[in-house]
């Protein structure tokens, strides 16, 4: 009995000494890989939430704006064609917002995949060095 307790300190600790060991490597290689590339795993925050949303409304803003000073310009209309027409222009400048913010957040995407595929790399190679 005295001795299993022991043998069993002996292979826990063969057990986890590799592991222990590894730690420093995957460590020191992760941050050399985001100081070359200035990536951090995990802390990337994609694509703004509501960010179409948020493009609509300010293309709705600004589509309402131009279609009250072009309403200005013609006074002989009446109210309702007025109205109508500031109503289509603000449709519009909403659909160009969401048209727009929907390419950034694809282009943010796009851009978070390079980044984390670069630190990959740069870990990959580290590690590969080191091994």
């Amino acid at each position: 009995m005295k001795y299993t307790y022991g043998i069993l300190l002996v292979v826990a600790g063969a057990v986890a000494f590799p592991v222990a060991a590894q730690q420093p490597l995957d460590a020191d290689c992760s941050a050399a890989a985001t100081q070359a590339t200035g990536y951090t795993p995990g802390a990337d925050t994609g694509p703004q939430a509501g960010g179409r949303v948020s493009g609509a409304a300010k293309g709705a803003a600004a589509g309402a704006a131009v279609g009250a000073v072009q309403s200005n310009q013609y006074d002989n209309a009446s109210g309702r064609v007025q109205d109508a027409n500031q109503e289509n222009k603000a449709k519009n400048g909403a659909a160009a917002g969401m048209a727009v913010a929907g390419s950034r957040n694809r282009q943010d995407r796009r851009q978070g995949r390079q980044d984390q595929d670069a630190w990959q790399k740069s870990y990959d190679g580290c590690v590969a060095q080191k091994g």
